[in-house]
């Protein structure tokens, strides 16, 4: 007969099996097994209990072979177990397996790949709002490498592994198969209060703290000051005194942690329960070193003994709480070191803005600061700068970062940033130019950390154009006006020589009609070309005449659209870009004083659209031979939807126009049923921003009455109701 020896891998071998865990079997032979005979022998009675169960047939040999190519196939044999079976082949593969162990550099060099793989790929345990329990950063799999390494198991790491494993348990409980991510659907069933984050953060980060330490390369012994050494790869103190004692001992110990960990010792005076720190001189010398150098084991080390809210009890508040698609969808404490990481890595760019605003603030530790505590609330922050000793000035100016931050990038993208009385408003809040870089940088740290798709071109032009024109209306408030009628005319004077130069001077007398806005926000290039398109003759009744133009995003478009202005025009276009499978990003509704429309509309997805069957398209549109409103008008409203949809009127954020700002679901054909419902309540929309994020569209109108003025106080309210109820579907049941 021959030799056949069962061998448990992985989850199996580590005795860490969950009720939904595939099974991993190795069925070790000495050459005449085949899978076959396994399958039928073995798991065909085993899948028909419903277990899941994966067979490796295997030699002693293949197994070396496969360890030596794949990390995959090693790391299931570090696991193995005997079951039954030859113990002599269960011998003899581990004779195989120990070198690996052995290798101790080898192994580290593997673990390190593996790991810093896994944890670019897979939501972290440590801070992602759908975490990966198994593969994330701080993971079940990190714990497993800890053990490869022979890594004495403390208290702490044995609670995180019988946590994580008792989460997976009642993950796959509720979905009903196996799941390594905590979905957001799981985790409303599995923990309604949201407690269960907070604690699975805390156990994943200790795991985390102590796998970059097991990672980190080795170091040589030498003397860190009068009380610190390092000495075997670890960091240790002869007697330490009290925290109280020496503030400034734990900042000290924590920026030392990314060069070698701290010994159990000092981890244990680390993590001693006390009072809140009072602060002297060297303590806040060397929490600046910490911002300064932003080192995650530096964070690591505060947050997971616990001295990070002994220094700063305000903390408290964000520690370990699950975030939102605003924070990135990660831990709001994470976010803000994130923020703080990301704005260190742009300020080592050659970006012109960032330096800019790094000229304005001056004061770099205090932008780091504002910058970790941005998530916390006002007050919380006054106490943060008064435990500091912060002058009076700082403390103002930090205030003003955090209560405004969010504002910024609100005013760049939503609003009229030509409106002359929104900026001299801005600035006189904002006050000084050094509080202007400040606020300007704390905002955009926190977009860099929100996630990839957060901090855009598009946003960063809108956010270099307001500080551009906050930062002359600073300098030199009377001039604000004054330059930007000198700048009108002389971009009037730009477009007619664009004229000129393509032969277009029967045109010239177009330029003195355009709205100030366009003439402001257009190169000469772009409103000549728009110009042109009248070249071909007047526009007769019902002609929408337009014009593609290759934005520099990738796969984006900018739609030039030139029509006489009608009620409800927008509306169509949208529309209709939207049944020939187009998504509006962007729109600008200029119109001259003559009735001449000049619209810009920006979309993506249009790369495969026939233009010119669009033009003639847009025209049976305007003409009525299209149903819109059948066809994009109407449609079924869930609860969730309608609760989600929200407009505010803002008759004070311009001087000429109603500000219309819409809240709602990302959904195909939004745009149009805005701007019909608009039109609808007798609005002209006059300016447009469109913009998607993650949790939903805002979309932002100037507007005003068919009589050209704004909404009246009286019928704000009404109008606003008006709009919301035609948003959510009422008026279609």
């Amino acid at each position: 007969m021959t030799p056949v020896t069962c061998v448990a891998l992985g989850a199996y071998g580590r005795q860490q099996l969950t009720s939904m865990s595939e099974v991993e079997l190795l069925c070790l032979h000495t050459g005449e097994l085949s899978t076959a005979e396994v399958t039928q022998t073995l798991c065909y009675p085993l899948w028909e209990q419903g277990i899941r169960i994966e067979p490796f047939v295997r030699t002693v040999d293949e197994c070396a072979l496969e360890a030596h190519r794949s990390w995959a196939a090693t790391s299931r044999q570090l696991d193995a177990r005997y079951v039954a079976g030859d113990r002599r082949l269960f011998t003899a593969l581990q004779a195989r397996v120990r070198p690996l162990r052995r290798d101790r550099k080898h192994l580290l060099h593997r673990l390190r790949a593996d790991s810093e793989h896994r944890h670019a790929t897979h939501p972290s345990a440590t801070g992602s709002s759908t975490p990966d329990v198994i593969a994330g950063r701080g993971g079940l799999l990190d714990i497993q490498a800890l053990r490869w390494l022979d890594r004495p198991e403390d208290e702490r790491t044995s609670a995180a592994l019988s946590f994580m494993l008792q989460v997976v348990e009642s993950a796959e409980g509720v979905a009903g198969h196996q799941s390594h991510r905590l979905s957001s659907a799981i985790l409303d069933r599995l923990d309604p209060s949201q407690t269960l984050l907070e604690e699975l953060y805390g156990h994943a980060r200790w795991i985390a703290f102590r796998l970059d330490a097991a990672l980190a390369p080795s170091r040589d012994d030498r003397q860190l000051g009068p009380l610190l050494t390092l000495r075997q790869n670890q960091l240790e103190a002869q007697r330490p005194p009290p925290l109280e004692r020496a503030p400034s001992l734990g900042l000290r110990i924590a920026n030392l942690a990314g060069l070698a960990a701290p010994s159990p010792e000092l981890m244990d005076w680390a993590r001693q329960s006390g009072e809140p720190v009072a602060w002297d001189d060297a303590c806040l010398e060397q929490f600046w070193l910490t911002l300064r150098a932003a080192d995650w084991r530096a964070w690591d080390f505060l947050d997971v003994t616990g001295l990070l809210v002994r220094y700063i009890p305000e903390l408290a508040a964000i520690r370990r709480k699950p975030g939102s698609a605003a924070t990135g969808d990660l831990a709001i404490d994470h976010h803000d070191f994130l923020a703080l990481r990301r704005l260190h890595e742009w300020s080592e760019t050659d970006d012109p803005l960032v330096n800019r605003l790094w000229r304005a603030a001056r004061h770099r530790d205090l932008v780091y600061l504002g910058i970790l505590l941005h998530e916390l609330s006002p007050e919380s922050v006054d106490s943060v700068a008064r435990r500091l000793h912060l002058p009076d000035a700082l403390r103002d100016g930090l205030a003003l970062s955090i209560g405004e931050f969010r504002g910024v990038v609100e005013t760049a993208t939503r609003r009229d940033l030509h409106d002359e009385e929104l900026v001299l408003e801005l600035a006189t809040r904002i006050g000084t130019r050094q509080r202007l870089g400040m606020l300007f940088l704390v905002a955009v740290a926190h977009e860099l950390a929100a996630g990839p798709t957060s901090w855009s071109t598009w946003k960063a032009n809108l956010v270099r154009q307001l500080f551009g024109s906050l930062e002359i209306a600073l300098r030199q408030p009377g001039e604000v006006g004054a330059r930007r009628t000198r700048s009108l005319e002389q971009h009037r004077e730009r477009i007619v020589e664009a004229l000129q130069r393509r032969n277009l001077y029967r045109l010239a007398p177009f330029v003195a009609r355009l709205p100030r806005r366009y003439v402001l926000t257009r190169s000469p290039a772009q409103a000549a070309r728009h110009l042109e398109m009248l070249s071909s003759g007047p526009l007769e009744p019902g002609e929408v005449r337009i014009q593609p133009v290759r934005n520099r995003e990738p796969g984006v478009w900018d739609l030039l659209v030139v029509a006489r202005d009608r009620p409800g025009l927008l509306a169509m276009v949208a529309g209709v870009l939207t049944l020939r499978g187009a998504s509006v990003l962007a729109a600008d509704a200029a119109t001259s004083s003559d009735g001449l429309v000049l619209d810009i509309f920006t979309v993506s997805g249009a790369d495969g659209l026939q233009w010119k069957q669009l033009e003639a398209d847009l025209r049976a549109a305007v003409l009525g031979g299209i149903p819109l409103h059948d066809l994009l008008g109407s449609r079924p409203v869930e609860p969730e939807e309608e609760a989600a949809t929200h407009v505010a009127i803002d008759n004070s954020a311009s001087q000429f126009f109603s500000v219309v700002e819409v809240r709602a679901p990302d959904q195909v054909g939004l745009l149009y049923r805005i701007a019909s419902a608009l039109h609808a309540e007798q609005l002209d929309i006059h300016h447009a921003r469109i913009a998607t994020n993650p949790d939903g569209a805002v979309d932002v109108f100037y507007v005003r009455t068919l009589r050209g003025e704004k909404i009246t106080a009286e019928s704000v309210v009404p109008v606003a109701e008006a709009l919301t109820t035609r948003l959510r579907g009422a008026t279609s049941r």
